[in-house]
């Protein structure tokens, strides 16, 4: 990958990030909430649902933002330069599908290290509760000062990130890329200058990701669920025993047998449809933005060659 195309790959990276974080934060502070232990406790009332439920939903925004930037470009660095590697050694006969589940495994494991302590930071922030006229960032301040004393626990769930994404981004971006082929190859097979154009690849890529980022959340919320309360039980807003928030790590398993013993199978599905409908706008906002950004950059610079 040469430094052009770096270049542009970090440019459509970073502006796709800032995009899709600004768009589908208020929709994952909803869906953390719902899947909280405290759900029915701090955002029900005799089976309705409370307004604060939908209050400050850009709590915990800061340490998305921070961390948005270069875990994303991290992320689409690796993952197109893992791809032009496979694809440049002729002598390596490997599916495609094979090349993007790799190239976004690998990619994937870097961006889970950089963006899991802005996670913890992040859904901690978004379960605080507090008066509605709070500054911006308060909620933020307020889980970096309980975190500075156990800077340890901002690790609380990695296993759990890495059990729900690295799946979930392999199986995403693997068909992401088989559909937005299929389509534009059959479209090229009637229409090639219209295949070829940037605003139809921008919208196959959209819906194509939108697709494979729904289809694939809807199997992993369990494991999305149980990330979510074992990053709560470390920042003091998974339980409410004063014994247990203080425990220095809460396992993946003691979490989910803890769940189906006090919900049962339902408490595993928390947010189901919102999960599902935030990862489809999400997953289709993320990559639409990255491949426009990328392939308007790139016919600029032909034009200006």
């Amino acid at each position: 990958m040469s430094i052009g195309t770096g270049a542009e790959v970090w440019s459509a990276a970073v502006v796709a990030g800032l995009s899709a974080d600004l768009f589908v934060h208020p929709m994952e502070t909803i869906i953390t909430r719902v899947q909280s232990p405290l759900y029915a406790i701090r955002y029900k009332s005799n089976g309705r649902i409370k307004q604060n439920l939908f209050r400050g939903l850009y709590q915990g925004f800061g340490p998305t933002l921070l961390t948005g930037i270069p875990s994303s470009a991290a992320f689409f660095i690796i993952y197109e330069g893992m791809k032009s590697a496979f694809q440049e050694s002729g002598h390596l006969h490997v599916p495609p599908w094979a090349v993007h589940v790799a190239s976004s495994g690998a990619a994937e494991l870097v961006n889970c290290a950089i963006s899991n302590p802005a996670e913890v930071l992040k859904q901690n922030a978004q379960i605080q509760l507090g008066g509605p006229r709070k500054p911006w960032g308060w909620y933020t301040v307020q889980a970096i000062r309980h975190f500075s004393a156990h800077p340890a626990r901002l690790w609380t769930g990695y296993s759990a990130l890495l059990a729900s994404h690295l799946p979930g981004t392999c199986l995403t971006f693997g068909i992401y890329e088989h559909i937005k082929a299929q389509i534009l190859e059959k479209m090229g097979e009637t229409d090639p200058q219209l295949a070829a154009s940037t605003s139809m690849q921008v919208q196959v890529s959209t819906l194509s990701a939108g697709l494979a980022g729904g289809f694939t959340s809807c199997f992993l919320v369990p494991i999305d669920v149980i990330k979510t309360r074992m990053r709560l039980a470390a920042g003091g807003h998974g339980v409410e025993t004063l014994e247990r928030s203080r425990r220095p790590s809460v396992s993946f398993l003691n979490i989910a047998k803890e769940t189906l013993h006090t919900e049962g199978m339902p408490g595993l599905f928390r947010g189901f449809t919102l999960t599902c409908v935030a990862a489809t706008i999400g997953s289709g906002l993320y990559l639409g933005c990255y491949e426009g950004v990328k392939l308007y950059i790139r016919d600029m610079g032909e034009v200006s060659d």
